[in-house]
């Protein structure tokens, strides 16, 4: 007698065990397996025939209107979740007539998981035109496997300005989903805005820092993935979150409403670069790749002129045969090399011991006698010399820029670098502290 498993949310499982059992279709021998919040109740192979039960177009069944779906027994065993996943679609796939020896390394290995929803990177997985002939089918299975109720695809992220992710629901009704991070809840739609998972660490790191009493600008808020941290744990004043996306202001005004930090929180929608705010920060987020360059004279405008932190995310590569500070992430041939500005800096840097830099350079291009720019060594973990002189670089710009708005000589702590993720061997994804304050005889670098 083969065996068959009816698979149901556990919730029901007494429910739909009394109506098998009513009907005779309850397997004699076996016992039922929980995976999850479901449970395979062990059935008949005639269960599907018979006449109360009701087969629905995306081959799930209803009996007495619990929903349920049949696996075979030797699919639903507790194997290794992705190790079933694969026998799973591969015996779908056969029973359809659709299977190819090729679509194994289509069959994925590796996926994002929100609330019930399932995001596919479709540049890897689901490729081949097969899978859009084995129907809605395909994706009940995928999710009664992962347990999930909902499935989607994304791809390379729209060059549109606002990073639109390329997200295709397959499966399910609604695009939004919900996550929980460290006690902060983000919700937003997939198909409109981003969320990184890989970005945790510099989330979990900004909730750390005390910022009591502070003014803190978030210069690219998206959903708030930073502008969050610092008023529910950072313990900020306020924030001025900017943001020109819609959607994700949307999400945005949600989540702040949802984590109850409305009342701390003014959002600025539009291009930051038009936001009427001057000299009222303690500290600037500038988290936007592959490069926020183009917002580091803003943020130092936004700077209070008693000095405050910029926290500075950039996308740096590393290992190849020439240095280069800025490279979009997909287009390897758009470079822009600012180390020309600065190549004095860079043969200081690998030259030189101390922890103070006096660069001769900044005599001619800040306009002013000299700038001293402090690099903590001892705070600092430079893994790869890029990383270093990527720091300096950036320092260098920053003492130019907030010589200029204030005419007078400031200067620039770097106090951490960290490595948030790499996104291939050679680009790595940093986030920059910079403590920036108008020159004072008994200035000392700020820790955070």
């Amino acid at each position: 007698m083969e065996c068959l498993f009816a698979v149901v949310n556990a919730k029901r499982c007494q429910e739909l065990r009394l109506e098998l059992h009513n009907r005779q279709l309850l397997h004699p021998k076996l016992r039922s397996v929980k995976h999850c919040d479901e449970v395979g109740i062990p059935v008949k192979e005639n269960a599907t025939g018979d006449i109360d039960v009701q087969c629905l177009d995306d081959g799930s069944f209803v009996l007495n209107g619990i929903p349920f779906c049949i696996v075979q027994k030797k699919l639903y065993m507790p194997y290794p979740t992705v190790q079933r996943l694969m026998q799973v679609v591969e015996a779908l796939m056969r029973s359809k007539g659709l299977w190819q020896e090729n679509l194994v390394a289509e069959i994925p290995t590796s996926w994002e998981k929100y609330g019930d929803l399932l995001l596919f990177n479709s540049n890897k997985y689901f490729k081949n035109p097969a899978w859009c002939e084995a129907g809605p089918e395909l994706w009940t299975n995928v999710c009664l496997v992962l347990n999930g109720n909902r499935v989607a695809l994304k791809s390379h992220i729209s060059p549109d300005g606002f990073r639109t992710p390329n997200v295709q629901l397959m499966w399910g009704e609604s695009t939004w989903v919900d996550c929980v991070d460290n006690g902060i809840k983000y919700s937003w739609d997939v198909t409109k805005s981003m969320y990184s998972a890989g970005n945790a660490s510099e989330r979990h790191r900004v909730a750390r820092f005390r910022c009591d009493g502070e003014v803190v600008v978030d210069m690219y808020a998206g959903i708030g993935y930073f502008t969050l941290p610092y008023l529910v744990h950072a313990g900020a004043l306020l924030v001025h979150a900017c943001e020109w996306n819609p959607d994700a202001v949307i999400a945005l005004r949600k989540n702040l409403i949802q984590n109850d930090a409305g009342g701390r929180c003014i959002v600025h929608e539009g291009d930051n670069q038009k936001v009427q705010l001057c000299h009222i920060a303690d500290r600037v987020n500038l988290g936007l790749l592959p490069s926020c360059e183009a917002g580091w004279q803003v943020a130092c405008k936004f700077l209070k002129s008693s000095g405050g932190m910029l926290h500075i995310h950039g996308n740096i590569i590393s290992g190849i045969h020439k240095t280069k500070i800025e490279a979009g992430l997909h287009n390897y041939d758009h470079e822009t090399d600012k180390l020309a500005l600065c190549m004095k800096c860079k043969c200081i840097l690998l030259s030189a011991k101390p922890k103070k830099f006096l660069h001769e350079s900044c005599k001619q291009s800040f306009g002013f006698d000299g700038v001293e720019l402090f690099i903590e060594d001892s705070l600092i973990s430079w893994k790869k010399v890029e990383w270093k002189v990527w720091a300096l670089h950036v320092s260098h710009s920053i003492c130019s820029i907030l010589n200029g708005i204030h005419k007078v000589v400031w200067k620039v702590s770097v106090v951490h670098l960290h490595r948030i993720k790499s996104y291939a061997p050679h680009i790595d994804h940093l986030v920059l502290d910079l403590y920036c304050r108008p020159f004072v005889r008994c200035w000392k670098p700020h820790v955070l």
